[in-house]
């Protein structure tokens, strides 16, 4: 009950959203888990949290149920580190959500996913933010003083991009070679040798794993 109290103390204001009103935007693109789990939620200074969690892709906002199954948006999560969702872990780094594919214990890929709405106006996507008032659904966004209704009857083109990046520590880093060689200072010369004969930067998590652990 303590946890539970906790959780919910993140989410003031909170607000509720009617459920599948993405706009046309499946779940599974929506949110960074095809559906919400039992996770927790570790703080810096503070005690962990749990509960069902999910993590919204369009404007990078925590989302929680309550005990009635109504969905909820955590503000104020600048003390986050880290979201464990089943056994998938996303980091909070910059105020974005990474999923974290682990090479060691504390270094790894992480992949970023931005979702945006495409209207005549202008885009809308990360950075973005879901509409706060008082019991009120979260069915729009805005930014830049652009509304996008998000209720079930609307239906919107999107675009989906996902980066990758690796994390060392508490930090997330663009893969090049300058990163790479503070990552890794004991094979500079084996780094600038791979990039000097052409080597490409990773595509997929499992390149970019392969890579990383090509130096260690």
């Amino acid at each position: 009950m303590k946890k539970f109290l906790l959780l919910l103390a993140l989410a003031a204001p909170l607000c509720l959203r009617a459920q599948n009103s993405h706009g046309g935007i499946p779940d599974d693109v929506y949110y960074l888990m095809p559906s919400f789990g039992h996770g927790y939620i570790l703080f810096m200074g503070q005690q962990p949290a749990q509960g069902l969690l999910n993590i919204c892709a369009l404007d990078n906002s925590l989302r929680f149920m309550d005990g009635e199954g109504n969905e909820l948006q955590a503000t104020n999560s600048e003390n986050i580190v880290k979201v464990i969702i089943d056994t998938v872990s996303f980091m909070h780094y910059d105020e974005v959500y990474y999923r974290m594919f682990p090479v060691t214990p504390d270094m790894g890929v992480a992949r970023r996913r931005d979702v945006r709405i495409i209207t005549k106006k202008k885009e809308v996507g990360y950075g973005g933010t879901s509409e706060t008032a008082s019991v009120r659904q979260i069915s729009s966004v805005y930014t830049d003083g652009v509304h996008i209704d998000l209720s079930p009857d609307k239906q919107y083109p999107y675009e989906v991009e996902e980066v990758l990046y690796f994390y060392k520590g508490s930090g997330v880093y663009d893969f090049t070679k300058r990163n790479l060689r503070k990552l890794f200072p004991g094979r500079k010369a084996e780094i600038d040798a791979w990039f000097k004969g052409g080597g490409s930067l990773p595509g997929t998590v499992d390149e970019a794993q392969a890579l990383l652990r090509k130096w260690m």
